[in-house]
């Protein structure tokens, strides 16, 4: 990984992969230097394919490019450019890069996002066809809800699945209550599938 300046001044990461195996999730600390002595909060930024609807691993000389910003100081035009810093990946074969530290993050949030998605999975499941959308969002948002308290990352987590399911649901809201439920519940099984399938697995 590399840190470099864009045209307009602001940081950006690059992100290669030199392996053979693709690269599916990758996390960066992000440092945007304060213009005075205060200290910032420590920035993480994750990314995980097996996470990302219709995303797609990081191939063998391929690159991600991922925008970083400015710290911008209290001078009239003058700005810092953020850079970046690499503390975990891993790969498709299981194989991981980083501090095991920030690897087992990555993996618990997988796993996380794993039983949100078999909650909403459950719940969908057994309101299908007989409750009303709107008793669906409600009771996704509690139990999704809770469960985010209890469990609590140094980064966000690649997928927010309450939000995704609650957007899902409010997307077919002209369309019949049934049919809403049935696409909502073909998403998240390919969602629960893709994780399931990756390495090393979640379970």
């Amino acid at each position: 990984m590399t840190s470099r300046v864009d045209s307009k001044g602001s940081g950006e990461a690059l992100i290669s992969n030199l392996k053979a195996v693709p690269l599916t999730a990758y996390l960066i600390q992000i440092f945007l230097e304060p213009c005075n002595p205060s200290p910032r909060p420590e920035v993480f930024r994750a990314s995980d394919s097996a996470l990302t609807p219709g995303g797609a691993a990081i191939a063998q000389f391929q690159s991600r490019m991922e925008p970083l910003g400015v710290a911008h100081c209290n001078k009239v035009g003058v700005s810092v450019p953020g850079r970046a810093e690499l503390k975990a990946a891993i790969f498709e074969d299981g194989s991981s890069f980083g501090e095991p530290k920030w690897v087992n993050s990555l993996l618990d949030c997988r796993r996380f996002e794993l039983e949100q998605i078999e909650t909403v999975l459950t719940i969908l499941r057994g309101e299908a066809g007989r409750a009303r959308v709107k008793t669906l969002e409600a009771e996704i948002d509690e139990a999704l809800a809770a469960a985010e308290q209890k469990k609590r990352f140094a980064f966000s987590c690649p997928l927010d699945v309450r939000q995704l399911a609650l957007e899902k649901l409010k997307a077919g809201a002209g369309s019949s209550r049934s049919g809403q439920v049935t696409r909502s519940i073909e998403l998240f099984e390919r969602l629960r599938n893709s994780l399931t399938s990756s390495q090393p697995s979640p379970r």
